[in-house]
């Protein structure tokens, strides 16, 4: 179990000098364990007070030395003649059961008699300290996969912050029930949470949090399967967990990194090195959890390469070390995992083993994980040729999967609600968000009708001999053309209209006959390359769209020209084998030049013309090294009319009269040169 470690630092400082003082020694302890630890042992133990043994007991869990913290946390508790200092030594038992024994029944016990001391009190520190309690009340029962008990404790800590005005509390208690949310699949509540935890965390310049709304975003944006934008901040957490030095969290993200990975075979290479790494500091860390944590996506990896075998001895070990620990939802992924191998290389017996030893605990598992259950099930069944339990099972798999596109639309009509109300003309943008509803209803009713008429084609054929031969149950789930893919990266960039972004576009001149040559993939990965020359917190979100890759830049932490020209000469040198005879055209675009704020997606669509247009212009000047650098810049708003249905004549129109200039390898293109096109 993973429980928060509790700091009191904004409540305590409140409460007068003497608290003021155990909280900078909590502080310290945090901070600086190894020093207060040896500063505390050098004392005589009978000069120790219960805040000292308070404070050593925090040093050595950070440490995790976990007999000496258990030893330091039970003599405080001795020494404590308070009922507020005697729950915090209850809830500090708790924390190492917790984090250091993998013991969460016993850390529930000791969370149960600090509530018995604090559930009645309506002091301000025993209301802050039994918020905290609530809290890790959540995460234990998280721990053990009970997500419908989770959640109501996590809810009762944040109505109690909220009630205090304690907002160190309130973004605490909002990142774990935005993790808890996303677990059970209700996107729309876990991005609300994070949403407002994001802003607490800028508030408070709370380094930590903010480094964990990154890591959950990253998890939100890989369930709804927008794996480029989860890498984008799963990377961003694990830069911040780096600087901030937390070994375990930086671990942890490693191996989602190294998860997101897997959901591209093409990529596994580059999954396979974040989840060594974070294997081997498991291993140093000697953290049980995070070596089968990263062990289980070390099979799934052994899937993907078809080394069956090896993945089978992976998923074993997963599941016996989490077995040891208790830890429920990691041990339902390994078996489910172990399940599904089995089922594709037809041990049907042992599939259906597993399946009838994870059955009686499904219906207190988080959504994900009873989906992926009733999905295997009813392929395993369908295998067997039992037809009903097979349609009982694809039924309830169904309705899973039902829910949890309702949730991917309610978490995208959330993301273009917090738009529309940061627009200074939401009027205008009413009419979108309207259009955006009816296009997910009608999405909703298609999806109504195409589950009813495989229902009813599936108990006329008794799932035929076609459906048998399949791998897996088909998802009724639209398939995204890589079009979708800029439809929500201008999306985001509406979003991010109360920022300064610039767009950077990258294209090789000649794509067909690359792609004729190397394949489709090999030039995506040529262009995505540039992704790993950049710093994390530069790049907003990327696309690759008709061979292009888009970049929307941060411009006020970078010179955009400058990383323009260096991004592109190290895209044509890394490539330039494949490229012999390309030239590689860029092009920059200050969108708080050409676009009058707020940015709207139609807009936004349009600027691929920008691209088209510069690029044929800039074939009538030298390409030095191969490279035509291109920008676009407008000397006023609203220049060209970007809605307009002959954006290109209107972009032509506005070079010829000076109000847009073109330039090309920092050179001011002529006007008199848009003539030669029509």
């Amino acid at each position: 179990m993973r429980l928060t470690v509790i700091l009191f630092t904004l409540t305590l400082v409140a409460l007068g000098a003497q608290a003021q003082t155990l909280a900078e020694r909590l502080a310290q302890a945090n901070n600086e364990a190894e020093n207060v630890s040896n500063h505390l042992l050098s004392l005589p133990p009978g000069s120790l007070n219960s805040d000292d043994y308070l404070v050593l007991a925090e040093a050595q869990l950070r440490l995790r030395q976990k007999e000496a913290a258990m030893d330091s946390a039970t003599k405080a508790l001795e020494r404590a003649t308070e009922p507020n200092a005697q729950a915090f030594a209850y809830l500090t038992k708790a924390q190492i059961y917790g984090i250091l024994y993998r013991d969460t029944a016993i850390a529930i016990t000791q969370l149960q008699r600090a509530e018995q001391l604090l559930q009645h009190r309506e002091d301000k520190l025993s209301l802050a300290l039994y918020s905290d309690v609530l809290q890790n009340f959540a995460q234990a029962y998280n721990q053990l996969g009970n997500i419908p008990q989770a959640i109501p404790y996590a809810e009762r800590s944040l109505a109690l912050a909220i009630k205090q005005q304690h907002p160190a509390a309130e973004l605490k208690a909002r990142i774990t029930l935005g993790r808890l949310t996303l677990q059970n699949n209700a996107y729309g509540q876990a991005y609300q949470h994070l949403n407002k935890a994001l802003a607490l965390a800028s508030r408070l310049k709370d380094d930590d949090a903010l480094a964990s709304i990154h890591l959950r975003l990253g998890m939100a944006y890989r369930k709804i399967e927008d794996h480029p934008q989860a890498l984008v901040h799963l990377l961003q957490a694990k830069q911040r967990y780096q600087q901030l030095q937390r070994p375990s969290s930086y671990t942890y993200t490693l191996i989602y990194i190294g998860e997101t990975y897997l959901e591209d075979a093409s990529t596994a290479t580059q999954a396979e090195s974040y989840l060594t790494e974070a294997l081997q500091l498991a291993y140093q860390q000697s953290d049980s959890l995070r070596v089968g944590i990263a062990t289980l996506g070390l099979g799934r990896l052994a899937v993907l390469q078809q080394h069956y075998d090896l993945a089978v001895q992976h998923f074993n070990h997963a599941q016996q070390l989490f077995r040891q620990q208790n830890v429920q939802t990691y041990l339902q992924e390994a078996s489910l995992a172990l399940a599904e191998l089995q089922l594709q290389r037809q041990q049907y017996g042992a599939a259906d083993n597993l399946m009838q030893q994870l059955s009686p605990q499904m219906s207190e598992s988080a959504v994900y994980l009873q989906l992926r259950f009733y999905e295997l099930a009813a392929n395993l069944y369908a295998r067997q040729q039992n037809w009903p339990l097979a349609y009982e099972a694809w039924q309830q798999a169904s309705q899973l999967r039902l829910t949890q596109l309702a949730e991917q639309n309610s978490f995208q009509l959330d993301i273009i609600n917090q738009g529309l109300q940061q627009s200074a003309a939401a009027s205008e943008w009413q009419a979108e968000l309207v259009q955006q509803q009816q296009q997910l209803k009608q999405q909703q009713r298609d999806i109504n009708l195409l589950l009813g008429a495989l229902a009813l084609l599936l108990v006329a054929l008794l799932l035929s001999i076609i459906w048998l031969r399949r791998p897996k149950v088909q998802h009724i789930v639209p398939t995204l053309a890589l079009s979708a893919d800029w439809s929500s990266f201008c999306q985001r960039i509406h979003q991010a209209s109360n920022h300064n972004i610039s767009l950077l576009a990258f294209t090789p001149t000649n794509g067909q006959p690359l792609k004729r040559r190397y394949g489709e993939q090999h030039l995506q990965q040529a262009l995505q390359s540039v992704l790993q020359q950049l710093d994390t917190t530069v790049l907003y979100s990327h696309c690759i769209d008709n061979d292009v890759l888009w970049l929307a830049i941060h411009a006020d932490s970078v010179n955009v020209s400058e990383l323009q020209q260096t991004l592109a000469q190290q895209l044509y040198q890394q490539h330039q084998s494949a490229l012999p005879e390309q030239k590689l055209l860029s092009l920059y675009l200050p969108l708080a030049q050409l676009l009058a704020k707020p940015w709207h997606s139609s807009e936004l669509n349009a600027l691929r013309e920008a691209l088209w247009l510069s690029w044929a212009l800039c074939e009538s000047q030298p390409a030095p090294d191969n490279l035509w650098l291109a920008a676009l810049y407008s000397n006023q708003t609203r220049a060209c009319e970007w809605r307009s249905a002959m954006v290109r004549q209107d972009l032509l129109n506005a070079i010829r009269l000076g109000s847009v200039q073109l330039h090309c390898n920092n050179h001011l293109l002529a006007a008199m040169l848009a003539d030669t096109l029509q």
